[in-house]
């Protein structure tokens, strides 16, 4: 890389790009403080210094004579030697659909002009240090060609970074989990060597699609998993979309490989643990759907799927809360018996809710005595703690003695 004489080695390198020379001028002295700063005029030159000085980050204006920003970032992700440079866009266009639109060309994110300049500062620097730690990896590992993707354990490590930055920066944050639809029907029929062939295809085909700041890892068997920073749920459901129709040109005996991705943005107050029960949740509704598409983890739609099918992501204390709760026990009860706090009766709770759908307005323990009428038949050991309980009760003992 080529860097401009009087810039600084160890701090990123953003280029301007606007037609507007006295709005270049304040987004310099915005970013002067912990930047490097180099400008361009349109769409031609800012292609000339981003090849000749590989930027960090491109702060690139949407509206311009000549070439649009779109299309300037459509030349920059079609050469090899500028095309991990990540883009944010600045435009005068506000709404919803403006900022999709602009997103959908492969920015990394958008911001609406006028600028506030800590919202440029944070903005640029999240793009940059995301960008350096993935080329801190890059330089750590063995080239793409050879070196297997990271894993689940690296994924969840990770993710949990991810989600104390962005509860530091406000940023936010998404997930997607991708299944290839049917492979095990790829090993019986073809063989195990040809599933292992679809395999690195579908990774290289999805290394290809996702940005530089998007991190890929191989998640189980026929699954893997994407961190994408800054990236609101709208946001990722298209990224998701890309990948699924990049996955469609791998083939298998000629037919196009089909894929199911479930999307889940990171919200406040959440752990690692709660983001991924929500993408797998919006996966397992996927496939179940039918499979060969992208769901959101906030689609309302149900297509047939019962609480027992959504049970399975109950984790095995949670189905000891919700066979308590078909007995119609108290928190307290629940608490004691098994040897847990009420606080923590009450965030399994709230995580039944949310694997079940449970709407907020239902009794738990209405919706519970409901669709599992048969927990007490299927968990005998209950039955006879309830028994228990009721003679103790009857006489005056302590239950839990």
């Amino acid at each position: 890389m080529t860097r401009p004489s009087s810039s600084d080695s160890s701090r990123p390198l953003v280029l301007v790009v606007d037609d507007d020379p006295d709005l270049r001028m304040l987004a310099n002295m915005d970013l002067g403080d912990g930047f490097d700063v180099i400008q361009a005029a349109d769409g031609r030159e800012c292609i000339d210094k981003a090849t000749a000085h590989q930027p960090d980050v491109i702060l690139l204006d949407m509206m311009m004579p000549g070439m649009q920003g779109s299309e300037v970032l459509t030349a920059l992700s079609s050469d090899p030697t500028t095309r991990d440079i990540p883009v944010i866009f600045l435009s005068a266009l506000a709404t919803t659909e403006d900022r999709i639109r602009g997103l959908e060309h492969g920015a990394v994110d958008y911001i609406t002009k006028p600028h506030e300049p800590e919202e440029l500062v944070a903005r640029v620097g999240a793009v940059a240090r995301t960008k350096a730690r993935r080329e801190n990896v890059t330089t750590r590992t063995a080239p793409a060609s050879t070196s297997p993707l990271p894993d689940r354990a690296d994924f969840e490590e990770r993710l949990a970074q991810e989600i104390s930055r962005s509860e530091r920066s406000s940023a936010p944050l998404s997930i997607l989990i991708v299944d290839i639809d049917r492979l095990d029907r790829v090993n019986d029929q073809l063989g195990r060597e040809a599933g292992d062939r679809i395999l690195a295809e579908v990774a290289e085909a999805l290394k290809v699609t996702l940005r530089t700041a998007d991190i890929l890892y191989r998640y189980g068997g026929d699954e893997f998993a994407v961190i994408l920073p800054d990236t609101e749920l709208a946001t990722a459901y298209l990224a998701a979309e890309r990948c699924r129709h990049a996955m469609a040109e791998v083939k298998v005996a000629g037919d196009s490989t089909e894929s199911s991705v479930g999307v889940a943005q990171f919200t406040s107050g959440r752990v690692a643990e709660e983001v991924i029960a929500r993408a797998e949740i919006a996966l397992f509704r996927a496939k179940e759907s039918g499979g060969n598409r992208t769901w959101r983890a906030d689609d309302p739609r149900r297509h047939g799927l019962s609480p027992l099918s959504l049970s399975a992501e109950l984790t095995e204390r949670e189905w000891d809360v919700l066979v308590n709760l078909s007995h119609r026990r108290t928190e307290q009860e629940i608490a004691r018996r098994l040897g847990i706090s009420r606080g923590t009766v009450r965030s399994h709770k709230a995580r039944i809710r949310r694997k079940l759908h449970v709407s907020p307005d239902i009794r738990l323990s209405d919706f519970v005595q409901s669709n599992f009428k048969d927990l007490a038949n299927r968990f005998p050991d209950e039955a006879a703690h309830r028994r228990r309980d009721q003679a103790a009760r009857t006489s005056g003992a302590d239950p839990s003695a």
